[in-house]
């Protein structure tokens, strides 16, 4: 089996995202796979830059890419080999694809920005914005709203993870795709969640556009899903709603079999 996982997250995207939103979202991901670390299998954080991010202006894509650097470092600012790898997005993605020099130029800037960060935040002339107050609480809302969806999942969708669990979370709606191009009938109810941009973040809102919990969501899904034939009947939810209303994260036991 897999005995090491590359956990690749791209940050930027969408471009508007705050810098906050992006930690704590790094952040809560990356606690949700370490949790199915064990002795035979290894998780390694490789963040990148959104290639929607970066300028036409080839000066400020410059930036951006030293920008987002800095963001990375703050995912686990207390671990120096954090993170263990760096995807390098070359800063003239906004223009053109990048060639030798340009890759070269890139990865040069990168470095450059890790290592004036680190050094500017030993000194104390640089806030430590990986540990404020609302990156975690922000890390924790979100880790709290996964594991609520998690336990869902696995209480509702048979073999969840696997390629037709995959599919029938995307056709019941667990994932909010407003901006998906292609199979939009097909996932239907993906696609017509709306969304809006609040406090750095996407958030699925009502239609006064007012947020949405995990909470408020399940019971639209948990209808999809029984007319898709995986739940006898929206009381069936009611006993899986009871499951789910604790915190625990169980897709460590489920996942931890299929490494």
């Amino acid at each position: 089996g897999i005995h090491t996982l590359i956990l690749q997250i791209m940050l930027n995207t969408p471009k508007y995202t705050w810098g906050i939103q992006d930690i704590a979202k790094a952040r809560a991901l990356r606690v949700l796979v370490n949790e199915l670390e064990d002795p035979d299998f290894a998780v390694i954080l490789q963040p990148r830059g959104g290639l929607d991010y970066f300028s036409s202006n080839l000066e400020r894509a410059r930036a951006q890419l030293a920008s987002v650097t800095m963001l990375m470092d703050d995912i686990e600012p207390d671990n120096p080999a954090s993170p263990q790898i760096i995807h390098v997005v070359s800063y003239s993605e906004g223009v053109r694809l990048a060639d030798p020099e340009v890759v070269e130029e890139s990865v040069r800037i990168t470095r450059y920005a890790l290592t004036e960060y680190r050094r500017l935040k030993k000194k104390g002339d640089m806030p430590e914005y990986g540990k404020s107050e609302m990156v975690e609480a922000r890390t924790q809302n979100l880790l709290k709203e996964a594991r609520r969806m998690i336990k869902f999942i696995e209480a509702t969708i048979p073999n969840a993870y696997s390629p037709i669990g995959f599919y029938s979370m995307l056709k019941s709606g667990v994932f909010p795709l407003p901006w998906l191009i292609a199979c939009k009938d097909e996932f239907e109810a993906a696609v017509n969640q709306p969304v809006q941009f609040l406090h750095g973040g996407v958030h699925v809102v009502d239609r006064e556009g007012k947020p949405l919990s995990v909470s408020q969501r399940l019971f639209g899904i948990a209808k999809n899903l029984e007319e898709m034939g995986f739940l006898p009947s929206i009381s069936g939810y009611a006993d899986s709603s009871r499951q789910v209303s604790g915190s625990g994260g169980g897709q460590k036991e489920h996942l931890g079999e299929e490494h």
